[in-house]
C-alpha cells in the first residue's frame, strides 16, 4: 500500500494504524503537496479522510474496512479526536488534522489541475460548479456527476471509471458520504488514472448549502457539535452513539499498543 508518493519529504508525516487501518499523520499542506504530485504524474491514488466515525465503522465491520486497506491508498487523519489519538499513542504532537473543505479548497487553489465533481444532488453540484469557478479561478471543473441515491452497481463504476478517464481529469472529488464514497473509491481507483478524494459534507460546505462549523470550533475536538445542532434528526446516533465507541475503541487501541510495547 502507498502512504507516501516520491518527492514528499518522509520527516513531514509519520503512520499509525488504528483498527487495523493504516493512517498517515500530515499537515495540510504537505498533504496538498501528495495530492498534486500524484495528479501531475497520472498516479492512481484512493485518499480516504478517517474521522471516528469512519474509524468505528471500520472496528466493528471487517467488509468496509477492506475499502481502506487497498493497493494505493492514502487514509488522513480526519477530527480533532483521530489527531489526538495518535498523540496519545506516539506522545508526539500530531500535525493534522486534514478536514476534507480545507482539503479541497487548499487543492482547488492550485494551478494546472482538472477537476472531477462526483456526488450531491443535482442543485446542489451546479451550485458546487458556480463556486468553484468564481472562487479559484485557477481551477478546472471538467465534468461532474450527480448519481442516483443508492448503492453504485457495477455498471456504474464501469460508468463513472469511463466518463473520468474520458475526461482528463486530474483530481476526483467525490461527496457521497461514509460508507458509501470509500467503497466507491476503493471500486474505481484500479480503473482510473487519477486521484480519488473522498469529502463528505464539503460539497454542502463550499457551494453554500449548509454551514461549516465557525473556526473557533476547528481543532477544538467540537465540530461535531456543530453539525448535530444543525442535523439532530440525521446525526444524533453518529456522534452521541458513535463517539461513545470511538472513546472505548481509543482505550483498546492504546492498551494493546502498550502491551505490545
Amino acid at each position: 500500500m502507498t502512504h507516501l508518493l516520491p518527492g514528499t519529504d518522509a520527516a513531514k508525516s509519520t503512520t499509525f494504524t488504528f483498527a487495523s487501518v493504516p493512517l498517515v499523520d500530515v499537515d495540510l499542506q504537505t498533504a496538498v503537496d501528495v495530492l498534486v504530485d500524484a495528479a501531475l504524474r497520472g498516479r492512481a491514488l484512493g485518499v480516504h479522510l478517517c474521522n471516528a466515525y469512519t474509524l468505528t465503522l471500520a472496528a466493528n465491520q471487517p467488509d468496509y474496512r477492506e475499502h481502506l486497506v487497498h493497493e494505493q491508498v492514502l487514509n488522513l487523519p480526519d477530527g480533532t479526536p483521530v489527531a489526538w489519538y495518535h498523540r496519545w499513542a506516539s506522545g508526539q504532537p500530531a500535525r493534522g488534522p486534514v478536514r476534507g473543505p480545507s482539503l479541497m479548497r487548499a487543492t482547488l487553489e492550485r494551478p494546472g489541475l482538472r477537476h472531477f465533481l462526483l456526488g450531491g444532488r443535482p442543485d446542489v453540484l451546479a451550485d458546487l460548479e458556480r463556486a468553484v469557478k468564481d472562487d479559484y479561478p485557477n481551477a478546472t471543473v471538467v465534468d461532474s456527476i450527480a448519481p442516483p441515491f443508492r448503492e453504485p452497481t457495477a455498471d456504474d463504476v464501469a460508468d463513472y471509471a469511463r466518463w473520468i478517464n474520458d475526461s482528463g481529469a486530474h483530481i476526483v472529488w467525490i461527496g457521497l458520504g461514509t460508507p458509501r464514497q470509500d467503497a466507491l473509491i476503493a471500486a474505481l481507483v484500479g480503473q482510473v488514472d487519477a486521484v480519488l478524494v473522498g469529502v463528505g459534507a464539503a460539497f454542502d460546505f463550499l457551494s453554500g448549502h449548509k454551514k461549516e462549523a465557525p473556526k473557533g470550533l476547528h481543532g477544538s475536538g467540537f465540530e461535531w457539535l456543530h453539525r448535530l445542532v444543525s442535523e439532530p434528526k440525521r446525526l444524533w446516533k453518529r456522534y452521541l452513539v458513535g463517539n461513545s465507541r470511538f472513546l472505548a475503541l481509543c482505550a483498546r487501541e492504546l492498551w494493546r499498543a502498550r502491551r505490545a510495547s
